[in-house]
């Protein structure tokens, strides 16, 4: 991974396509919806990497439940917080916060502990993954939420694109743009952010659109390598 360093108008952060494609991307987080709201999912669905389709998490790892209203304003809305975790409202879009914690590689596996709590490291992250689903579109979408750590924003209303058109989006991290976050779709890396956090990704086709942004910085706290932090943004569009 390349150096982080600020720029004026946003961050600046080295990320390799390889790397982040290989093993960060190893689970999804997806919503699915119900008659009544929306569920946030674990698991292998949409990108392709092998596994279970469904892997249960902790409740206690979802940090953060957010349902959307008229305008893009937080309102309330009625969480389960049984696995998995619901929320039940008249939400516009939903946005949850998974964190998994500190991760390690070893000469065994992968073990979701730290790298001081393991042996014979080969890499180790702590991580954080969050999905946006938008239901319908507000033009607060647009911007950041302001929810803090990494934000893949659509420009414009992605409601009204068809498969084969291109959506431009942008990443954000605490608010401000960032460079060189890559930016995937289903899984697939398809472009890496420009200094304005701005990238174009082509919707390849109908139904459920599911794009990733990636960022990893440095981390030195004995317990792992790198912070890895991923936002979703799913949504769907017509044939």
């Amino acid at each position: 991974m390349g150096k982080v360093r600020w720029r004026e108008g946003g961050w600046m952060v080295g990320v390799a396509l390889l790397g982040v494609s290989e093993g960060v991307w190893g689970h999804d987080v997806w919503v699915e919806r119900t008659q009544t709201g929306f569920v946030l999912q674990y698991g292998h669905q949409h990108s392709g990497h092998l596994g279970s389709r469904v892997v249960a998490y902790a409740p206690s790892q979802v940090q953060q439940v957010r349902c959307y209203g008229e305008g893009g304003r937080v309102v309330e809305a009625r969480v389960e917080r049984e696995w998995p975790v619901r929320v039940e409202g008249r939400c516009t879009a939903v946005r949850f916060t998974l964190v998994t914690g500190y991760w390690s590689r070893t000469l065994q596996g992968v073990r979701n502990v730290p790298k001081n709590e393991a042996k014979e490291v080969l890499d180790s992250w702590w991580s954080a993954e969050s999905v946006l689903y938008v239901e319908q579109w507000e033009e607060a979408f647009a911007r950041p939420l302001g929810e803090g750590g990494v934000e893949l924003v659509p420009l414009v209303n992605p409601l009204n694109l068809r498969a084969g058109d291109k959506l431009p989006v942008a990443v954000f991290y605490n608010g401000a743009p960032i460079a060189g976050a890559t930016v995937a779709y289903f899984g697939q890396p398809r472009g890496v952010s420009a200094e304005d956090g701005r990238v174009n990704v082509r919707l390849q086709r109908a139904g459920v659109q599911v794009l990733q942004a990636t960022v990893q910085l440095p981390l030195n706290d004995g317990k792992a390598d790198r912070r890895v932090e991923q936002a979703t943004l799913q949504f769907e569009v017509r044939p």
